[in-house]
């Protein structure tokens, strides 16, 4: 439960940490500054995500194995895993895939409506995945506490 909710904390801030830091570098102005994100010239975001999410998956899948009997503490692990699902499934339909499209866009392309749109977009709709991190950070670390009541 503890490595779930250290996980679920590296989510929350690295969500942060690219609203706050990088997406106001990348989003600036349309193709040229998306050298951040591009491979070879970025940073390269998939070594934090990868890990990460792949860490939130095995422990929440443990934790709810480990924990099924407690249900008060179940409930609170489901409802962290189903608005942790949410957010992958809207992240892997629509931000994931414009990210990587965004990444393949030469950088020395000409300016777009379209395109400055397109990152107008993505950026208003991504912060609207952290609060379906929070739902998932605070139920991990209710059940946490309430683990240790028992």
């Amino acid at each position: 439960m503890i490595l779930l909710c250290l996980s679920m904390a590296s989510s929350f801030g690295g969500g942060l940490y690219e609203h706050i830091v990088l997406t106001p570098i990348w989003s600036a102005s349309p193709p040229s500054s998306f050298r951040i994100i591009q491979p070879g010239t970025g940073i390269p975001l998939q070594r934090f995500w990868i890990p990460v999410h792949a860490a939130i998956t095995a422990f929440i899948v443990l934790a709810l194995l480990l924990t099924w009997n407690d249900v008060r503490v179940r409930r609170l692990l489901l409802i962290a895993l189903a608005s942790y699902v949410v957010m992958r499934v809207w992240s892997g339909l629509f931000f994931i895939r414009e990210m990587l499209a965004f990444q393949k866009i030469p950088l020395d392309s000409a300016r777009s409506a379209e395109l400055s749109a397109r990152v107008a977009r993505w950026t208003h709709w991504t912060w609207f995945r952290e609060p379906f991190d929070v739902v998932s950070f605070l139920c991990s670390l209710l059940a946490l506490y309430w683990l240790e009541r028992v």
